[in-house]
């Protein structure tokens, strides 16, 4: 039963990289790299009338994707914050549901765009929008 439950419990298990950089990620066959939130306005009528948080992952293609993902977190996020700037103008209001389905289409196709082949896909974690 702990063996089992050891096994159970090793692909939860945190990594960090080496020099102390802090890659987040699960240990399987695709780590996992944490972008930092992002927290955009939401305009209607040419004012700010709520704001709309994302919190995104990239998924790696291997251990040393994800190395070199999380060195190049910057330009990823670079590319996802506009990407999501067009989409929120385009798509979202303060009290309509996100489609995070088209959302995922947007944020994935704008990391193809910026080159970035280390990752899989970018995985949508939370998104949320309120009113202001």
């Amino acid at each position: 039963m702990r063996r089992s439950l050891l096994q159970a419990l090793l692909p939860l298990l945190l990594v960090a990289a080496d020099r102390g950089a802090e890659i987040r990620g699960y240990i399987t066959d695709r780590p996992i790299v944490y972008v930092d939130p992002i927290e955009l306005p939401l305009f209607e009528g040419g004012t700010i009338a709520g704001r709309v948080r994302v919190r995104l992952a990239l998924q790696a293609a291997n251990s040393d994707a994800a190395l070199r993902l999380y060195l190049q977190r910057p330009e990823a996020r670079s590319a996802l914050l506009i990407a999501l700037v067009d989409f929120d103008r385009a798509e979202c209001a303060p009290l309509v549901p996100i489609n995070v389905e088209r959302m995922s289409g947007v944020v994935n196709r704008a990391l193809q765009r910026a080159g970035m082949t280390d990752a899989r896909q970018v995985l949508i974690l939370e998104v949320t929008s309120e009113p202001i």
